[in-house]
């Protein structure tokens, strides 16, 4: 039943707050909603150090860095266009990746460690990636004026960890548009053979280093 009121006619006090409560009531739904609203997710860029985990496997635990590329490499999941996805989203890309591995689809786990820095002053830095079997994976800084060998590079990351394949450690880098990669024999220089390895001589901008796991037998 609708009620009905003669122009001029006084509205009940009751009527008047419930119309002014459901006022105040649209209101500020109106307002939680637009305050509430979800900013848009993170998306993954190169130069962001990733640390994954798989519950069901946590041999298959790494911390990893996107690559320049926008890459990352995985042990059974391959490598991955990380950059551009959500962290979510490379959650979904890697349990599809090991999905054959495992029973059931596995719990994988995203997390960024830390962003790339956007404000870089490219034309004073170079930048190097060391990952894999080190004490602090990621991409390191360098100023152009002061080179840098693998050794100093690997000495920023941390140095070699204790399952590090120190004799296969690989210097990848791109040259007139082809990548080389040559291995490094850590165990070599420290004896003070090999002079002549690419770890005494200066890094390209832009080198990856990745030391791998070693070998039972190794």
């Amino acid at each position: 039943m609708i009620a009905r009121f003669r122009r001029g006619q006084p509205v009940p006090a009751i009527l008047l707050s419930t119309l002014l409560l459901a006022m105040l009531t649209t209101a500020g739904s109106a307002n939680a909603q637009s305050a509430g609203a979800s900013p848009e997710p993170y998306r993954l860029h190169p130069g962001d150090v990733l640390l994954i985990n798989v519950l069901e496997d946590p041999e298959l635990d790494r911390q990893t860095l996107i690559l320049p590329d926008g890459r990352i490499s995985l042990p059974v999941a391959g490598t991955i266009v990380a950059a551009g996805q959500t962290p979510a989203g490379l959650e979904r890309t890697i349990q599809r990746r090991l999905r054959k591995n495992f029973v059931k689809l596995p719990t994988v786990t995203v997390g960024v460690v830390s962003l790339a820095d956007p404000e870089d002053d490219e034309d004073a830095l170079r930048e190097v990636f060391v990952l894999g079997e080190v004490g602090t994976p990621g991409r390191f800084e360098y100023d152009s004026e002061k080179p840098i060998t693998v050794l100093k590079a690997l000495s920023l990351a941390g140095g070699l960890g204790p399952f590090a394949a120190r004799s296969r450690i690989q210097v990848r880098e791109t040259v007139d548009g082809a990548e080389t990669v040559q291995l490094f024999d850590y165990d070599a220089i420290e004896q003070g053979a090999g002079v002549s390895l690419k770890g005494l001589t200066a890094l390209q901008d832009g080198t990856v280093i990745i030391v791998p796991e070693r070998g039972l037998l190794e």
